[in-house]
């Protein structure tokens, strides 16, 4: 087999898998809030299924873009190098798992009952933010030097 196509499938299906497993822990955590015996504030209940769902959205974005990519046998890693789309659904996705473990340590420790929704929001949009923002500078870095190598390997 090619090793190039074995390399591309180790890297994009680790990423799906990833990507497939905070997908299902967004789903369990708003089926066990909802079948929670506490009574929890609405509005943090519908932060919370609104969080999740935009999660479940990114994941299965990303998962198709992924699963596609890591099926194909060109040897470049090309989610469509010039777009910005991919970069920008993998900094989302970050900035969500990082609200997602936000919630779900508030939920494990118990303090979620007594928490505001101000409370949450400010801790997502401290870390959620900041990770979406830090992780799309850090991609788009990455993406340029990928373009500057592999237009340099088209011109050698």
């Amino acid at each position: 087999m090619n090793k190039d196509r074995i390399i591309r499938g180790i890297v994009f299906y680790t990423l799906a898998a990833i990507v497939f497993f905070s997908a299902l822990e967004a789903a369990k955590f708003v089926y066990l809030l909802g079948s929670s015996k506490e009574l929890y504030p609405i509005s943090i209940f519908i932060f919370s299924l609104g969080y999740s769902t935009l999660l479940l959205l990114v994941s299965y974005s990303l998962g198709q873009k992924l699963l596609f990519e890591g099926s194909r046998s060109n040897k470049l890693f090309t989610i469509k190098r010039h777009s910005m789309m991919p970069l920008c659904m993998l900094s989302l996705f970050a900035g969500l798992s990082v609200i997602n473990i936000i919630v779900l340590s508030e939920f494990s420790s118990g303090t979620l009952i007594s928490s505001s929704l101000t409370h949450l929001c400010t801790l997502s949009l401290q870390y959620g933010v900041t990770t979406f923002i830090v992780t799309l500078i850090i991609l788009t870095v990455v993406m340029l030097v990928n373009n500057l190598i592999v237009d340099r390997v088209k011109t050698a």
